[in-house]
């Protein structure tokens, strides 16, 4: 498929490329990634075999019967974002409360599998993990909140998740105000009282901004103390 028809496809499926102008670029491939996840594909951002024949089912589908929208997940530059946070560790680690951690800030809490002393993972292995693992914290986000979210909104939200976990997230003030139409401070204010420990401020900072910021106005950090806006990849 053709970078245009790619485009076209996904446009047809409720799914948000930008412009239909055949160049590839950030909003394209957050769609593709959109895409996957909703398919139930490795969302890579790249369009291979199994992607181009997903896309090229007939849409929209035979039976006449509408469609069901797709559910919202995290964007490339959402995920980019929260594995910069993360950051990305082959061999087990404890992390700064002392939980061992690997790959992409998995723990023992999200599932098989257990970190120990001495275990090591493939750079696959890895990104299958962190696959796998996202999908429940987006769950929770879906399941939480309950007005309508602009993707780096979403995205915040699913690094917060993340983060501090299922349950924090689930009771969070800030989730109580953001279901709750409360201002853009008092939603900020939630979000920033989860600082601990106290390493977490730089994180929590950049998630708030990003929370607060279109993409089409800035691209967000990873930390707020960090020089420069995360980078995608082409």
């Amino acid at each position: 498929m053709t970078t245009l028809e790619i485009q076209r496809a996904l446009a047809a499926r409720g799914f948000n490329p930008g412009p239909l102008d055949g160049l590839w670029g950030p909003k394209t491939k957050a769609a593709v990634v959109a895409f996957q996840r909703s398919a139930g594909l490795y969302p890579d951002g790249i369009v291979g075999p199994k992607t181009t024949m997903a896309l090229e089912v007939p849409w929209p589908p035979a039976s006449g019967s509408d469609p069901a929208p797709p559910r919202q997940s995290s964007s490339a530059i959402g995920l980019a974002a929260l594995i910069s946070r993360e950051g990305r560790k082959l061999t087990a680690y404890r992390d700064s409360v002392g939980i061992w951690t690997i790959g992409i800030g998995h723990t023992a809490a999200a599932g098989a599998p257990v970190p120990y002393s001495g275990l090591k993972i493939t750079a696959a292995e890895c990104d299958a993990i962190f696959a796998r693992d996202i999908v429940k914290y987006e769950d929770t986000v879906r399941d939480v909140i309950n007005v309508t979210l602009a993707d780096h909104q979403f995205d915040a939200l699913a690094s917060i998740c993340y983060n501090i976990g299922q349950g924090g997230f689930s009771t969070s003030t800030f989730a109580k105000r953001i279901n709750a139409g409360a201002s853009a401070a008092q939603i900020r204010s939630a979000i920033l009282s989860w600082q601990k420990p106290a390493e977490i401020k730089s994180r929590r900072t950049a998630e708030a901004d990003q929370f607060a910021t279109p993409y089409s106005v800035r691209l967000p950090k990873g930390r707020s103390t960090d020089a420069s806006p995360i980078k995608l990849a082409a």
